[in-house]
């Protein structure tokens, strides 16, 4: 039975490391980028599509081949400042450019390094990606042993 977004958003709120994955097969992202561009409308968060920020920076779009990890956290903590919710959308296109270790770098710190109690890291972060069998087998879990991965058809719509 689909929930609410709002709802899960306001359960990560209570959470230490306030990071989640949602996820949908590659037909669907356009659908997935609406919605998530209308829960930062109605959340005041932040939506960015960072496939369109590196093809609007030819120092990153330069560049890519050398973005690690750590290069996206430092972004995100960036991007974050100020706001209660950053959605990163379009992130597949980075991943792809990373070994397995880096995306596992990356997972790990989805999992337990976008932590709550620092101050760069105090708004939630929603990571939108293509659903794979990678993002299938991870196990990311809530203080309450929830999964903090969700599909996009987990949610119920906005409208």
């Amino acid at each position: 039975m689909p929930i609410s977004v709002f709802d899960a958003l306001i359960r990560l709120e209570q959470e230490r490391y306030r990071a989640v994955i949602l996820h949908a097969i590659p037909e669907k992202s356009p659908l997935m980028s609406r919605f998530c561009q209308k829960v930062c409308k109605q959340t005041n968060g932040k939506y960015l599509d960072l496939l369109e920020f590196f093809i609007q920076s030819p120092n990153l779009s330069e560049n890519i081949d050398s973005f690690s990890p750590e290069k996206l956290r430092e972004l995100l903590i960036e991007q974050s400042k100020g706001q209660s919710l950053l959605v990163i959308d379009r992130v597949d296109f980075l991943l792809d450019t990373w070994r397995k270790s880096e995306r596992q770098d990356f997972f790990r710190f989805i999992n337990n390094q976008w932590d709550g109690f620092k101050d760069g890291m105090k708004a939630k972060l929603m990571v939108v990606l293509q659903t794979s069998q990678e993002i299938e087998s991870l196990k990311i879990l809530d203080s309450q042993g929830q999964s903090r991965i969700f599909r996009l058809n987990d949610f119920n719509d906005i409208g």
